[in-house]
């Protein structure tokens, strides 16, 4: 079921890793906000706790399959920024923190991690920037924009990673 009249259909993540130890990100939490989420109107597609919401094969695992979560428009990310900027990187889905994170990191697969997270907590930008941490993923980090020091979408300090700002700018737009 997808939304009518400009309401958005949601799918909440939580995490079974570090945001359900500080009862953040589990049932608990995830039932309450869906409960707020369904009383102020929203719609609620359905709900799940990944193991560890920062490791991309566990999303991939636990979502890219889940008929709710490819039918919703938008997903609330109750986990760190590091959850949601590696949901972020498999999912053209808006992404929306609900936490402000505290600690952070992802693992890609073994022996390859992210830094998806700055830790900036109440100036955290992941709302703004589609999920996608400029602190972290700017060679330069660049918080305010991009220097315009690119190529063909590569970061001239370091032509082997993607420019974040060409990254945020085409998952916005």
């Amino acid at each position: 079921m997808k939304a009518t009249c400009g309401a958005q259909a949601l799918f909440i993540v939580g995490c079974g890793g570090c945001a359900k130890k500080c009862a953040t990100g589990d049932e608990a939490a995830i039932l309450a906000l869906s409960d707020s989420l369904k009383k102020a109107g929203k719609i609620v597609l359905g709900t799940v706790i990944v193991d560890s919401a920062c490791d991309m094969r566990l999303l991939k695992r636990d979502l890219l399959k889940n008929e709710a979560f490819l039918k919703s428009d938008k997903a609330v990310v109750l986990a760190c920024g590091a959850g949601a900027g590696a949901l972020s990187a498999l999912t053209d889905k808006k992404i929306v923190t609900g936490l402000n994170s505290k600690y952070l990191g992802t693992v890609e697969r073994a022996n390859i991690t992210h830094k998806f997270c700055g830790v900036c907590a109440q100036e955290c930008v992941l709302n703004e920037t589609a999920g996608i941490c400029p602190k972290t993923r700017c060679s330069k980090g660049l918080i305010s924009g991009s220097c315009g020091g690119y190529a063909n979408g590569k970061c001239e300090a370091d032509i082997m990673k993607d420019c974040a700002w060409c990254l945020i700018y085409n998952k916005r737009k």
